[in-house]
This record gives C-alpha cells, sequence and structure tokens, in this order.
C-alpha cells in the first residue's frame, strides 16, 4: 500500500524545511510523487528515527503494491525528510507521531481495505465498450453512476466534511465515501480520502461506476457497504470475462457469463445499503427497505426486483410500481441477436439537479418522471364544514410507486414535503403550510418527510461521519402510507366552497446547504411536483 507514507507524512506535525541530499530528494519524489501530492507531503517535518520507521514501513507496503523501495532508499528518503528541519520538542512530537502510526495502522486494519488490490490497467474503459454496445453507453454516460465521482454536491459535501473529521472512527467514515463513489480509484490505491486532489484521479477511475467495473462483480462477501471483490482481466488487449444476465451471450472480444447475481436485488444491495465504517448505524437502506417491502413476496415469478424499475425505464417510460413495466425490445449489442427485453442503463434515481449540472437534459428529465409516478394523495373530509367554526382535512400520502421508502438514500439531506393551500371561493387562504420563502426555506411548520443523524452528546448533525444515532425519522414505506391532518378555521365571511389544494413536493438538498457547497455558483435547485390533488368542499 504505497499509499501509506504520505498519509503517515501528513499526519505528523511541524513545518516547511530546506531541502538536502538531492538523491533522497530523487527518490522521494519519484517513488511518493506517484500517488501523492509532493507538496503536502514536504510541508511535514519529524526527526531521522521517526522517518526511518515510517519508510520503513512504506517499503513494506509497497512491495504489497506491486513496487519496491529497497532498505538503501528507503533510508536515503528518510535523511532527505529529516533534514529539511528540525523537529523544535522533539520529546512531545516523538509521543505524538506514535500516537498518529498507531492511529494510522488500526484504520488500515479496518474492513473497508479487506479487498483484493487491482490496478487501473486491468480495466476497460467504457468507449471500448460503446464500439457494440452504443445504446448502453449513451444510457449511462448520463447516469448518476457515470457522475458518482464527479457530482460536484458530493466532491463538496466530502471535503467540508472530511475537514471536521477528528477522530480515526470519522476518517474511516469518508475513506468509505471515496471507496463507493470511485471503487477502482479506491481498489488501486490511486485515491484513499476527501484529503486528496480529485482533480488528480486518471480518467477511468474518475468515471465513477463504469461497465468493466460493475461486469467484473465476481464474489458477494456481504450485501452493503462495497462488500463484493471484483475479477478484472488484462486491459483493452486482455480482458476479463463479462459477467451479466444474459445466458446465451457471446462476443469475439471478451468472454461472455451468465450471472444469476446480476438479475437480482442482491446485486444493487452491494452498494445501496450504507452503514458507518465504524459504528454501523444504518445510514442509507435502500436495498434493505425493498427487502422487507411486499414487493420483495419471496417467489420468484412475482417479486419485483430493483431493476424492474429501474433498468426497465427508458424516456416516456418511467417503470415504477404504479406504472406499467413493459419490456425494451431490441439488441444488447450491434452484432447480438434481437431480444424480447434488453435492460436499459439509465440510472437516474431522482436526481435531476447533478444530472442537469452535468449536461444531461434527458437524465434530469427521467428523474422527474420518476419522481412523478412514485405517489399518489387522497384528501380525507368529515361531514361538518361551517362558518365561525374550527374544521379539519386530512390528507394521505400514499407511496404507491416506490420499491423503497419515500424519500430514501441520504434523507438527512433530501427533502421531501407537503403543501396544501385552503382558500375560499373568493380566494381568500384560510390555511398555507408547505410555501418557500424568498431564500428557498421550507415552512418551519410544513410536513416534512426525512431523517435527522445524531452525534455521541445527541445533537443533530449533517456530517455522516459523526453520526451515531437516528434522532428522527420520518417516511413513507413502499405500498403503505401516512394520514396528515390540517385544522383552519372557516370566518363569518367565507364564501363556499373551500378550495383544496395539495402537492407532494421534492428537492434533491436545501436551497441553503447548495449555497454552502458550492458557494455563488449554486444554481437554484428545481422544486419537483411529484403529484397534486384539487378538492372542492361545500359549507
Amino acid at each position: 500500500m504505497g499509499r501509506a507514507l504520505c498519509v503517515l507524512i501528513l499526519l505528523c506535525y511541524s513545518s516547511v524545511a530546506i531541502a538536502a541530499e538531492r538523491a533522497g530528494e530523487d527518490l522521494f519524489k519519484g517513488k511518493c510523487g506517484k500517488c501523492h501530492s509532493i507538496e503536502r507531503a514536504l510541508s511535514k517535518t519529524k526527526n531521522l528515527k521517526a522517518w526511518q520507521r515510517t519508510t520503513t514501513r512504506m517499503s513494506r507496503y509497497m512491495e504489497q503494491a506491486g513496487d519496491e523501495i529497497t532498505g538503501k532508499e528507503a533510508d536515503e528518503i528518510a535523511v532527505y525528510l529529516a533534514d529539511r528541519g528540525k523537529v523544535k520538542e522533539p520529546v512531545v512530537v516523538e509521543k505524538d507521531v506514535k500516537k498518529k502510526i498507531e492511529q494510522i495502522v488500526d484504520i488500515e486494519k479496518h474492513e473497508i481495505f479487506d479487498f483484493k488490490k487491482v490496478g487501473v490497467e486491468q480495466f476497460i474503459d467504457p468507449e471500448v465498450c460503446e464500439a457494440c454496445h452504443p445504446d448502453q453507453f449513451a444510457q449511462w454516460n448520463g447516469s448518476m453512476h457515470s457522475k458518482a465521482f464527479v457530482d460536484p454536491i458530493w466532491r463538496s459535501a466530502t471535503k467540508l466534511f472530511f475537514k471536521d473529521a477528528a477522530t480515526s472512527g470519522e476518517i474511516l467514515e469518508m475513506k468509505a465515501c471515496v471507496k463507493c463513489h470511485t471503487p477502482l480509484g479506491f481498489r488501486s490505491y490511486s485515491i484513499s480520502s476527501p484529503a486528496d486532489d480529485y482533480e488528480k484521479l486518471a480518467d477511468l477511475p474518475a468515471q465513477g461506476i463504469f461497465c468493466n467495473w460493475c461486469h467484473n462483480i465476481s464474489e458477494v462477501k456481504h450485501l452493503g457497504d462495497a462488500g463484493y471483490e471484483v475479477d478484472p482481466g488484462g486491459g483493452e488487449d486482455d480482458p476479463s470475462t463479462m459477467l451479466g444476465p444474459l445466458k446465451d451471450a457471446s462476443s469475439p472480444y471478451h468472454p461472455t457469463k451468465y450471472s444469476e447475481l446480476h438479475t437480482k436485488s442482491e446485486f444493487c444491495g452491494l452498494c445501496h445499503n450504507v452503514s458507518h465504517a465504524v459504528n454501523k448505524l444504518p445510514i442509507e437502506q435502500t436495498y434493505n427497505e425493498w427487502k422487507n417491502s411486499p414487493y420483495n413476496t419471496g417467489n420468484p415469478k412475482t417479486t419485483v426486483h430493483c431493476q424492474d424499475c429501474h433498468m426497465r425505464q427508458r424516456p416516456g417510460v418511467p417503470s415504477t410500481g404504479k406504472t406499467e413495466r413493459p419490456d425494451n425490445p431490441g439488441k444488447a449489442s450491434n452484432m447480438g441477436p434481437d431480444r424480447e427485453h434488453v435492460w436499459t442503463h439509465y440510472f437516474v434515481g431522482a436526481n435531476a439537479v447533478v444530472t442537469k449540472l452535468l449536461g444531461s437534459d434527458l437524465h434530469a428529465k427521467m428523474a422527474i418522471e420518476r419522481l412523478q409516478n412514485a405517489a399518489d394523495l387522497e384528501i380525507l373530509q368529515n361531514n361538518d364544514y361551517s362558518r365561525n367554526k374550527l374544521s379539519n382535512i386530512k390528507v394521505k400520502v400514499i407511496n404507491s410507486g416506490a420499491g423503497h421508502y419515500l424519500p430514501t438514500g441520504i434523507t438527512e439531506i433530501r427533502q421531501m414535503w407537503l403543501d396544501v393551500q385552503i382558500s375560499d371561493a373568493k380566494g381568500k387562504i384560510l390555511l398555507r403550510s408547505g410555501a418557500l420563502d424568498k431564500k428557498g426555506g421550507i415552512d418551519e411548520n410544513a410536513v416534512k418527510y426525512f431523517t435527522i443523524l445524531g452525534n455521541e452528546m445527541g445533537e443533530p448533525v449533517l456530517n455522516v461521519s459523526k453520526a451515531d444515532r437516528i434522532l428522527f425519522d420520518y417516511r413513507v414505506p413502499p405500498k403503505g402510507y401516512v394520514i396528515e391532518s390540517y385544522a383552519f378555521y372557516i370566518p363569518s365571511g367565507a364564501v363556499s366552497p373551500l378550495n383544496i389544494k395539495a402537492t407532494l413536493k421534492y428537492r434533491s438538498a436545501s436551497q441553503a446547504l447548495a449555497r454552502t457547497l458550492l458557494g455563488d455558483k449554486a444554481p437554484k435547485l428545481p422544486v419537483i411536483d411529484m403529484v397534486t390533488i384539487e378538492k372542492k368542499i361545500s359549507f
């Protein structure tokens, strides 16, 4: 693990010093510079003995990573680094260095590092796949899978949260974010945490969740938290066996093999169940929400898997739990036979923000189509509506289209709420709940569906690395419903009938958070009307 040296260097205290031996400097830049920011590494100092322990440790990791630093080279690097400056308080620093090293050792023994190392050169660029699979490539290319690592909101959030991460457990949790959003980058040791320069990651791992990655997942170690192994080949000239849902697939370019795993929700559950890396707090549980839902009947003939909705969707065909989910006839490859159904690869979920920001209007539109076919509303009235009296209506919110909770995923950030307005025949407002203010904030009295995470002190936190409990969780289960009650007064001058309008709304994040993460360049995040119902009540 060649990255260990610079991680250790960056965690030690002191200041920039003067360059010394040329040989040591060249070795340091040549070896450490392969993976790390040399400038940041050189901003830290400790004594020769400490550097020798560090470089000796690093040489072992380099060997495991397929590189080599000899004992002589390790000593030369240590001398060079030590001669750059003097530790002002050696006893105090030595003690702190030991503590930091022990902390890093604990981190690197953690289960998030329990995987087989792979090389970037072992995988194939999606553009190679495009030659035979142009439709699938075009669908994937604007998807959230392809944008997992370049998502500007994710990037800003992870950078911000990492700055506040203080303990080894919090650091581990932030590393786990990188592990999922650029799995090749993490498992090739090209990147290890949000502390690294995202812009320096090579093109292929920066493409997030790409063709050759998913179609090489060959072993399930545990569901959730990327608990799998991949079986790569030798790159473009020696492609690996591609695993997928077709039993009769063949290719002149790469070996093929049927994979039942790729046809089931468990495949999606490898990543779409997320727990805190250390305390195991369930943060995102989309797979478990499906597993415990009516969509999972236990009968292969009637179970509706994740793929049955998310990989049947195409423009104009939202394919949710409340719509038809028709086959998608076509070819899986240019040279393949006509098939009754070919799985689509749009993977938009409900994200109409990032898809739009990164240039895919089509994917953004499809996210809206999915949201607008996920839920239903009913207005429930009582039998007594009179002037000069307190009255009541109820709104039933039904999760009729999602195989998981509404909302799902990072529900401490995502926003879903009811906007309800009651007026008389002349338009006089008798009740309004759920409106937005001038800054885009939701009415504090609105009914909202979301999660609040808490830290060890029981205080609300948005930073997932600091979360160790769920303080609040109010959402709508699949094929379930909640009923909200609204009280209002009908004054003496009110004119019959009452006009009642209820809209279920969705936004990927608050406007305030967008400004925090993206600054002045933050776009106005779209508020999507998922479903609206209106009713007139005479009195």
